[in-house]
């Protein structure tokens, strides 16, 4: 499905360089982004009601919320565009 992508979170690789993300454009970083989109459905029309993106997420993922309560929080560095360069995947290290 095209669906991601018509939603601008998922991206190929043409679009490496530049990306429109959370409605401004941005440097590339990765081909699949965050985003919740909210749809309602009122007889035969489907409405796209909302969007959130990024930080807009913070409250569905507790990780967060836990590590905004210790002192150095969640340790982002300014330079991080992505605001997620902590994350360390297992198999990535």
């Amino acid at each position: 499905s095209d669906f991601n992508f018509d939603y601008r979170v998922s991206f190929n690789d043409e679009d490496k360089g530049s990306i429109h993300y959370n409605y401004k454009d941005r440097p590339f970083f990765s081909s699949e982004m965050p985003g919740i989109s909210v749809f309602a459905k009122e007889g035969e029309k489907i409405y796209y009601t909302y969007s959130t993106f990024m930080r807009g997420l913070d409250p569905f993922i507790t990780t967060y919320q836990l590590l905004d309560l210790v002192p150095k929080g969640r340790d982002e560095d300014d330079n991080d565009n992505y605001k997620m360069g902590w994350v360390r995947h297992n198999d990535s290290y």
